[in-house]
């Protein structure tokens, strides 16, 4: 009801909304204020008990009722044989709930129970040395509006300092740890006689297999709810990896960076990390967007710090992925220096800074014997957003590579400061847009023009400008803009969430390449018989998914390789006989021809009529193999997995006309790209992996359609170098 009541506040209707401090959020709303804390009332927690009177008395097994986790795992460590059940309403609905469903006991607020004048329902109170109690739990919070000074002096008269500064320390802990409904957390800060407070503080993860508890001693309430928290995330914390992705291109991350990705639990990542690098992500793990563009942040860093402490307290590992390097303007330290102080174990993964590895990507070495024996490595602008403070004497009288990183928009005011400082106006100097990716433009001047070639080429950030001697290596040395699909932009529809090797290898020969998602793969809960396994003499994989969906069921059944002993494989494709190697098996039969006519007219000529053969397919998969063998032997169809629609969302594309061509990998992704896409969409270049492909874009509408000579991938590659190298010509 908070939000009822401080409507009301808002509207003149109440003067004083009354609330428990401990369900309140760390600060009032927006022209509300809190008053001062007024004594607090018992902030023990209480148990009821509905026959006997001491806890140790309760029969094994009892079972206790509370809507709370934190009593929930508190009371089983007392008594761990006590089977604990959820319970909620108000208090006499809970009183109730105890009597009607014959629960041995119920855990409620002692404070809750004195203000409703039924204290002598209380059977114990559970000491805080026994249960610690929730953070500010037994005090009041009086929320008023902002202005009223007269009623704010009233209350305040009423206050008391000593639960004050209990509140304070008890929801800064709350506020440090970062808890919320779903994890315990508890606290309570008592004054001792000698003056000092003491505050006694609990956390644990969601299921209660971990709790930490901390008590600390002092006179400042914030200092104190610091140091809780800081010794509870040293007894809890997962480790947070810092993890320098590289710039652009994501085969360039470390191989320990790679693997922290695989492992994470939750990663946390920003604009220049490249967005491949989450497709290593295993099941599960929790991905965070930070980033920052065009000047607005998601996230402020002050933000973003803490999340990074929060999530090292759900999860064991946790990865902040960072474009380029760490520690190069990427603002690593400053998280480091914060985990550390919160008491949470962090590492570091070094990547490669587009520093040095944009420049290579541009065909710029930063050094090179003869023209540069060293680099300077700047920020081109300050947190004002102005240019930054930059030694431009330093580097101008200097024969070092000079390289500006995040300078874009500051182009020509370098370029002035470096020739004021008495840099000759011939100097080389380039910009790379967009490093290491297939975007990635380059721009060269000499020192004097470079400022104007950038702005008509209309390059965009994030952007690394580099001024020396080096800049004229890049015709001889630069090989990632000479690649044979550099500069083209192609669509690919696929299957699943996560990317394709055809996108890969189309990055690998310098293309851009967009995915767009146009089904799922659903797995068959198809169970195995080792009898039935030892009948089948053949059998047909078409595809890799055909392949993971079987040795599922297989692994589902407790079956190994062992029962396919004496039964031959057939497979369509490289890929998928790949992933039959990798499974422990070798296919017998690959056709020369990656497709199901190939197949099957290679087959008719090594089975039998008596030969029983197994297609492992998707239940939606055409019967054209059927067709072609079931008078050849004993044929039958297992389905192992679905190929199931997902709506195409176009709306996240760039224009059609921004493509240089659609891949289109089996029938079913054109046909649900198309019957989706306008008849825009249709004009565009279409290259098809093989004939079936090739007949249903016909059926849907395409008319240029380029169809690859090999069914796989890399004859997709091949034809797309082939049809662009004629166009040339033409």
């Amino acid at each position: 009801f908070v939000k009822e009541i401080e409507e009301k506040i808002w509207s003149g209707e109440v003067q004083i909304g009354v609330h428990s401090m401990k369900d309140m959020p760390s600060h009032p709303a927006p022209g509300l204020l809190f008053a001062k804390a007024w004594k607090r009332e018992d902030p023990r927690d209480a148990l009821i008990l509905r026959e006997k009177e001491r806890l140790e008395d309760l029969p094994k097994g009892a079972v206790i009722g509370t809507g709370s986790r934190r009593r929930e795992f508190q009371i089983k460590r007392l008594r761990p044989d006590l089977r604990v059940v959820n319970i909620r309403g108000n208090v006499d609905t809970r009183l109730c709930k105890m009597e009607e469903e014959k629960l041995d006991g119920i855990i409620l607020a002692a404070a809750g129970l004195r203000r409703l004048g039924m204290e002598e329902r209380i059977t114990l109170y559970l000491e805080p040395e026994e249960m610690i109690p929730a953070p500010a739990q037994g005090i009041l919070a009086l929320e008023i509006r902002e202005g009223e000074t007269e009623l704010l002096k009233l209350l305040d008269a009423l206050s008391d300092e000593e639960t004050e500064q209990a509140a304070a320390a008890e929801r800064g802990f709350l506020r440090e740890i970062g808890g919320d409904c779903h994890v315990p957390v508890g606290a309570v800060c008592r004054k001792g006689a000698d003056g000092l407070y003491q505050l006694d503080a609990m956390f644990g993860n969601e299921t209660g297999s971990r709790l930490a508890y901390a008590a600390v001693r002092g006179t400042v309430p914030e200092r104190l709810a610091k140091e809780a928290a800081a010794q509870i995330r040293r007894q809890m914390a997962g480790t947070v990896s810092l993890v320098g992705g590289g710039p652009g291109d994501p085969g360039l991350i470390t191989v320990k960076g790679l693997q922290a990705l695989r492992e994470a639990d939750c990663i946390i990542y920003d604009r220049l990390s490249s967005p491949e690098l989450l497709d290593e992500a295993k099941p599960g793990c929790e991905l965070i967007y930070v980033g920052k563009a065009d000047h607005r942040h998601t996230m402020e860093q002050e933000e973003i710090n803490q999340l990074l402490a929060e999530k090292s307290m759900r999860y064991e590992k946790t990865v902040r992925l960072k474009g380029g390097d760490v520690y190069v303007f990427g603002r690593g330290g400053e998280e480091g220096l914060f985990l550390a102080e919160k008491g949470v174990y962090f590492q570091v993964i070094p990547g490669i800074s587009s520093a040095i590895g944009g420049l290579a990507y541009a065909g710029i070495p930063v050094t090179h014997r003869g023209k540069a024996q060293g680099f300077h490595v700047v920020t081109a602008h300050n947190s004002r957003d102005g240019l930054a403070e930059i030694d431009f004497e330093a580097m101008a009288k200097g024969k070092e590579t000079c390289v500006f990183l995040m300078g874009l928009r500051k182009v020509e005011e370098i370029a002035f400061g470096l020739m004021e400082a008495g840099m000759s106006p011939d100097t080389e100097a380039a910009v790379i847009s967009c490093a290491a990716t297939p975007e990635q433009r380059t721009c060269t001047a000499d020192l004097a023009h470079i400022g104007e070639t950038v702005r008509e080429a209309g390059l965009v950030s994030p952007a690394v400008i580099v001024v020396g001697k080096v800049v004229s290596l890049r015709t001889s040395l630069n090989f990632y803009e000479n690649r044979p699909l550099f500069g083209k932009r192609f669509l690919i529809p696929k299957i699943g969430e996560k990317s394709t090797e055809l996108k890969a290898l189309l990055r690998q020969q310098g293309a851009a390449a967009d995915e767009i998602q146009v089904g799922r793969i659903v797995r068959a809960e198809r169970i195995f018989s080792a009898g039935e396994m030892k009948q089948a003499d053949w059998l047909i994989f078409t595809s890799q998914n055909g392949v993971e969906a079987f040795f599922e069921g297989l692994e589902k059944s407790r079956l190994d390789i062992r029962c396919l002993a004496g039964c031959r494989i057939a497979a369509i494709g490289g890929r998928t006989a790949k992933m039959l190697e990798g499974h422990g098996l070798y296919a017998d039969l690959i056709p020369d021809e990656f497709h199901s006519d190939a197949l099957a007219d290679a087959l008719k000529k090594q089975i039998s009529p008596q030969d029983r053969v197994w297609y492992l397919k998707a239940g939606n998969a055409d019967r054209h193999l059927k067709a072609a063998l079931e008078d050849c032997c004993r044929f039958e169809e297992i389905e192992v997995y679905e190929n199931q629609a997902v709506k195409p969302d176009l709306e996240k594309l760039p224009k059609p006309e921004e493509y240089d061509g659609i891949l289109f990998t089996c029938a079913s992704s054109a046909r649900r790209l198309l019957e989706a896409a306008g008849n825009e969409w249709k004009q565009c270049r279409a290259f098809s992996i093989g004939p079936k492909t090739t007949a249903c874009l016909k059926e849907c509408g395409m008319e240029r359609i380029t169809e690859a000579d090999r069914a796989d991938y890399e004859g997709m590659i091949g034809i797309i170098q082939v049809f662009l190298k004629n166009k040339l010509t033409k």
